[in-house]
């Protein structure tokens, strides 16, 4: 299941409409990243995992992405375009629990 995810992750840059601003396209990134990994997560056989990954790596709102790059020194078209790059990448700690590295 976790390729699957990685294979969709990596592709949410294609998926996303370039003809808007980049604060929507990264609103849309962000979505798409919450949506593949809420469907992964419905899709894994181990329930229990699942569950731990969902309390202990939860969907977060794009709200607190905004915050933690503005807290990074993020502003302005900076700021979604590293929301944007950072909706693409997969949680290296979550491959590692898979085997993926």
């Amino acid at each position: 299941m976790r390729i699957w995810y990685n294979y969709h992750d990596k592709n949410i840059i294609n998926k996303i409409d370039k003809s808007l601003s980049i604060k929507q396209q990264a609103i849309q990134a962000h979505f798409l990243r919450n949506k593949y990994r809420t469907q992964a997560r419905k899709l894994m056989k181990d329930r229990k995992l699942a569950k731990y990954l969902d309390t202990n790596n939860c969907n977060l709102p794009f709200e607190y992405y905004e915050n933690k790059y503005l807290k990074q020194g993020y502003s302005n078209n900076s700021l979604y375009e590293k929301i944007l790059d950072a909706s693409t990448r997969s949680n290296k700690t979550v491959n590692k629990i898979f085997g993926i590295i």
